[in-house]
């Protein structure tokens, strides 16, 4: 299966006057806005040397905190990246950077920037590092997909570490991260579906009605929301039915 990219919208997002809506309108209408990072982000992307201000994703799983309105993406046919575009790693990069994820060794500063150097995948390359992770640490891809610790070893033939596969560490250490620089995503992401909490959604159709947007665009998106927009049995599980389903095509297929 095409290796799928998670992006969830946080709580942090809900504004009074409803603005995440604009933002769904636009990852919907395929328009990427330039992300604006958080002061973590900032730091993780300075001390890493991560450029071209990417968006984040994670590789077929999403967390709770990464959850009232959910993303779902492949990469659009015929999708060509720039060779030197860096990069997907096997772990969160926030928490690589800021010592979350904990290492045998511990690593210093300067030994995490040069891990990360060497475990940036390429664009070009990340689906085929992907699958070859995954083949390489789990029995089954179900095992990823749920967020399982990979088994024992080093995380590349070069490495002289291993990531811890328990506490204190969690399944965010272990889970691929895809960065997208901004000026790379338009028209290289398909959006497959959109999960959302009942109440999110009739939040949205609601502002979809009195939006400025043109009425011919408005119907669009509607039409959009209607056939592709999944809301969980249980509202407050987004993140949970996301995961099921994922497991579920890739389990099956």
């Amino acid at each position: 299966m095409n290796s799928l990219l998670i992006r969830g919208l946080r709580n942090k997002h809900v504004r009074d006057d409803l603005g995440w809506c604009e933002l769904v309108t636009k990852v919907i209408q395929g328009e990427w806005p330039a992300p604006i990072p958080s002061p973590q982000t900032l730091e993780t992307e300075q001390g890493l040397g991560i450029l071209g201000k990417p968006y984040y994703f994670y590789v077929l799983r999403t967390y709770d905190r990464y959850g009232f309105v959910v993303f779902v993406l492949s990469e659009a046919e015929g999708s060509v990246w720039p060779a030197n575009a860096k990069g997907a790693t096997p772990f969160d990069s926030g928490g690589w950077w800021l010592k979350l994820v904990h290492t045998q060794p511990p690593l210093d500063t300067a030994e995490r920037q040069a891990a990360f150097r060497a475990l940036d995948v390429s664009l070009q390359d990340w689906q085929d590092a992907f699958k070859q992770y995954v083949n390489a640490h789990y029995k089954t891809v179900g095992d990823y997909l749920e967020g399982h610790a990979p088994k024992q070893g080093s995380q590349s033939p070069e490495a002289n570490f291993t990531i811890i596969k328990g506490q204190p560490n969690a399944a965010q250490a272990w889970t691929w991260e895809v960065r997208i620089p901004h000026d790379l995503v338009a028209g290289r992401l398909m959006l497959r579906e959109a999960y959302m909490a009942e109440g999110s959604l009739v939040d949205y159709v609601d502002w979809l009605e009195s939006s400025p947007l043109p009425d011919s665009e408005s119907r669009q998106i509607y039409r959009w929301v209607r056939d592709h927009v999944i809301v969980p049995k249980q509202s407050h599980l987004v993140a949970r039915a996301v995961r099921e389903s994922i497991v579920r095509e890739a389990t099956s297929g």
